[in-house]
């Protein structure tokens, strides 16, 4: 009776452990698979040396799927250079690298630009217009964007589109000169040999 006893305990217990074991491996596994979250937020801190919350990977590029370049630990500083909605561009044994932004300590403000929205335009009371008869009136003005010429502080390329995965328009050198047009959250559209572009504005001297 023992022996029945003392076998169907030492399965039960067991089956516990390889439960438990199955579920720290998924919990150890995931660890890392999550570094950085698509974000409508980033946050304006200047460029230094931040503090590592917690073990994460530094990655060669802004996912998950890039080459791991190395791991910083839990209290380790980084040279943090700038936050990119999620993604944090750092300076890692004298490479740059990216780090999921929520595993750094980052000073600086946050800023929100999923809520930046137009204000609301107040419209004047419905008015009855008088039964006469009204001259048409001509078609407004539109307003050109204004425009100036820039240089490329370093060689770039021009974007079709505000991201970094889009179609390569062409490259401007260093001196090279090129037309702004304006600048929306860290990118320059810019009029390029007759098409509108887009380039990072940190690689112009706009002032």
């Amino acid at each position: 009776m023992n022996n029945v006893l003392n076998n169907k305990t030492t399965k039960m217990v067991a089956a516990a452990g390889l439960a438990l074991t199955l579920a720290f491996t998924t919990v150890a596994a995931g660890a890392f698979t999550a570094e950085a979250a698509t974000q409508t937020t980033y946050y304006t801190a200047k460029p230094q040396m931040v503090t590592v919350k917690s073990a994460v990977n530094v990655r060669a590029g802004e996912n998950t799927n890039s080459k791991v370049l190395g791991t910083l630990k839990k209290g380790e500083k980084v040279y943090f250079v700038k936050d990119d909605y999620g993604w944090s561009k750092v300076t890692y044994k004298g490479k740059t690298g990216y780090v999921g932004t929520r595993f750094l300590n980052v000073p600086g403000k946050q800023v929100d630009t999923a809520k930046k929205v137009a204000p609301a335009v107040k419209t004047a009371p419905t008015k009855v217009a008088p039964k006469t008869t009204v001259a048409p009136k001509t078609a407004p003005v539109v307003k050109k964007a204004t425009t100036k010429t820039v240089t490329a502080k370093s060689t770039v390329y021009v974007r079709a589109s505000q991201s970094k995965t889009s179609k390569i328009l062409g490259t401007l050198k260093k001196g090279e000169k090129v037309t702004f047009v304006e600048d929306k959250y860290g990118w320059s559209k810019v009029m390029y040999k007759g098409q509108t572009g887009y380039v990072g504005t940190q690689f112009l001297n706009v002032k």
